[in-house]
């Protein structure tokens, strides 16, 4: 054993020893990388975006161990890292691991290897599709790529080391099982060379290039280095890295993961005024982990003058655009609504031919004035309402509100509006909401429109009613005979009134009888009043008695009966009134916000908080309005 160094032979060991680990700077991981795009020049200002790759896990683009200069001279930047992209930005990435079960991974080294796939799989992003194929004699597809990370676990769990290692054959069908678009890797795990497969690394290579899948392996153990493997990692922009034990063989996992999702940060770089009108080389250097990462030289030109950026002009107003959409959305609505009157609009001759139809024997007269653009579809609206056969039903909802139009017509006419509503909400609002939100506005506003048709004409028929039958009662006394009172009233009633009596009579001269046809005209109008009538006429008609008096006194309790009707309307307009407006005001509140305030709205339909509260609101709305109408009710 030397003797030991004494003096100054002693202090320049140690200085020749600080030297050494002071001045050597660290080596930098020969795959990792900078790389620097979308670079944008304007106000004394570059903004380009930097994306690492290959640096240590964990590691964040936040401006520290940042160096940037512009042929040579410093300048000053900002870093913003880039927030993590949601799932549907992204575009679709599919990872297949293949992993060595070959004979010689049998034992701890299969172990460590399932404990370190199963924590490659929970550090990938959740919208990473992973497979799993596993290399013995013959590869064996083990997991398709799928999102799921639950099955991905099961499958490394089930692996048994056995047999040979063909490793190629294995890397080829794992590039079969990846998609055609999106990001795409496999990821190779071996602890030694390829002893059985058919394919050789050239036509793999060859396989991988032209799909554009990358390839990443790790070499396992210190006889896992493949030169074969190493070309095909280089030859599609992956690496290989050595693992010699467990922790190792997590670490290159982990540098992987990494690699799949790269550090990306905008960064904003301020240009000194004497570089302006000039073409000058950016350097970007990062030293992170004790490593210097390097990206090429970029070429930006710097233009001349002060103001680089482009003056910032506001946003032109949108209610423009929106009022022409309106108007245009509008104009073609009344227009197809006039067009599809005219070519399915019913004259005075084919209504009283319908009415006529349904009570004579003979055949049913038909008068064909479709056209033939139209013939088609009323056929085939024809067809869908006879399957569901709502044909009668349909009929007598177009009867109640006296609309002239045929079911087929009716249906015909709904889905153009539905259609026509569809279009002009998808041109005002976002393309999908607009157009479900405006056809099924069409389809339930024509639906509400034969309603309220219906609803006015009960109306209408109910409040004329009294008159009607006193110009009856009139007639009685004058000698006629109650068919003749009624043909009377039809020639010298209001149309409200008339034509309904005026069809009932048509009945009758068709063989019916006239109670019956009069049961029908009730219940076409929701008239109880009439309804009680036929059943007073048929009690005078059984046990004999003046028509007349029956008559009268049945139109004085419908008078009275109308004037106790109008004066509980008039106590519960205020009501009524009311219930309109507190069922209302959140409607209108809400469409004026979200036309002129939507990002306000914004987490209320996009957040689940926000959704259960408005589902929350909307049915305690519709439970209050429900027992607002049912208060100010009333029943006479």
């Amino acid at each position: 054993m030397g003797a030991p160094l004494t003096g100054w032979r002693s202090w320049l060991a140690v200085g020749l020893l600080a030297g050494l680990l002071v001045g050597t700077p660290a080596a930098a991981d020969p795959a990792a990388q900078l790389s620097v795009s979308g670079v944008q020049n304007g106000g004394g200002q570059l903004r380009f975006t930097l994306t690492a790759h290959g640096l240590p896990p964990g590691t964040v683009l936040d401006g520290s161990g940042l160096v940037i200069d512009l042929d040579g001279t410093p300048v000053r930047a900002t870093v913003e890292p880039a927030p993590a992209p949601s799932a549907t930005a992204t575009p679709e990435r599919s990872v297949v691991l293949v992993l060595d079960t070959s004979g010689s991974m049998e034992g701890a080294r299969l172990t460590a290897a399932k404990a370190a796939a199963t924590g490659y799989a929970d550090a990938l992003p959740a919208d990473v599709r992973l497979g799993l194929v596993s290399v013995s004699d013959k590869p064996a597809t083990v997991l398709v790529p799928t999102p799921d990370r639950a099955a991905f676990r099961a499958a490394v769990a089930g692996l048994l080391a056995h047999g040979g290692t063909a490793l190629y054959d294995g890397v080829r069908q794992a590039a079969g099982l990846l998609t055609e678009v999106g990001e795409r890797r496999v990821v190779v795990l071996s602890d030694g060379a390829d002893t059985d497969s058919t394919a050789t690394p050239a036509a793999v290579g060859a396989q991988l290039a032209g799909a554009k899948v990358t390839l990443d392996g790790i070499a396992y153990g210190p006889d896992a280095q493949s030169p074969a493997m190493n070309d095909l990692a280089a030859g599609t922009g992956g690496r290989m890295v050595a693992a010699g034990d467990a922790a190792s063989l997590r670490a290159a996992f982990a540098g992987i993961v990494a690699a799949t999702r790269p550090p990306v940060a905008t960064v904003t770089v301020t240009v000194p005024a004497r570089l302006a009108g000039t073409d000058a080389t950016l350097h970007v250097a990062l030293t992170a982990g004790g490593a210097t990462v390097t990206a090429a030289g970029t070429p930006v030109s710097i233009p001349a003058g002060p103001p680089l950026a482009t003056a910032s002009v506001p946003p032109a107003p949108r209610w423009p655009l929106y009022l022409a959409l309106g108007t245009i959305g509008v104009g073609t609505l009344l227009a197809a609504a006039v067009v599809m009157y005219l070519l399915v609009g019913r004259s005075t001759v084919r209504t009283r031919l319908r009415q006529l139809e349904s009570f004579g024997s003979a055949p049913a007269l038909r008068v064909r004035e479709e056209s033939s653009v139209l013939r088609a579809a009323l056929s085939a609206s024809e067809h869908a309402i006879a399957r569901r056969g709502n044909v009668a039903r349909i009929e007598a909802d177009l009867d109640r509100a006296g609309i002239d139009l045929r079911p087929a017509e009716w249906i015909l006419v709904r889905t153009g509006v539905a259609l026509l509503a569809g279009v002009l909400f998808a041109m005002l609002l976002p393309w999908l909401p607009g157009l479900l939100l405006g056809v099924l506005g069409g389809w339930l506003g024509t639906g509400g429109y034969r309603r309220l048709r219906a609803t006015r004409r009960a109306r209408r028929f109910n409040d004329e009613l009294p008159e009607a039958l006193q110009l009856v009662v009139s007639a009685l006394r004058s000698g006629f005979s109650f068919p003749q009172a009624i043909a009377a009233l039809v020639s010298e009633g209001d149309e409200a009134v008339a034509g309904e009596f005026g069809r009932a009579l048509a009945e009758t001269r068709l063989g019916g009888e006239l109670e019956e046809a009069l049961l029908r005209t009730a219940e076409r109008n929701a008239s109880n009043d009439l309804a009680w009538l036929v059943m007073a006429i048929r009690v005078q008609r059984e046990v004999g008695g003046a028509l007349s008096e029956v008559l009268e006194t049945a139109v004085e309790t419908m008078r009275e009966r109308g004037r106790l009707r109008r004066h509980v309307r008039g106590l519960s307009a205020e009501g009524r009134l009311s219930a309109w407006v507190l069922g209302g005001m959140p409607v209108a509140v809400a469409a004026f916000m979200f036309t002129t305030r939507r990002e306000y709205l914004r987490p209320l339909y996009t957040t689940p908080l926000g959704l259960a509260m408005l589902v929350v609101a909307v049915l305690m709305m519709a439970a209050a309005t429900f027992w607002m109408t049912r208060v100010v009710r009333v029943e006479v």
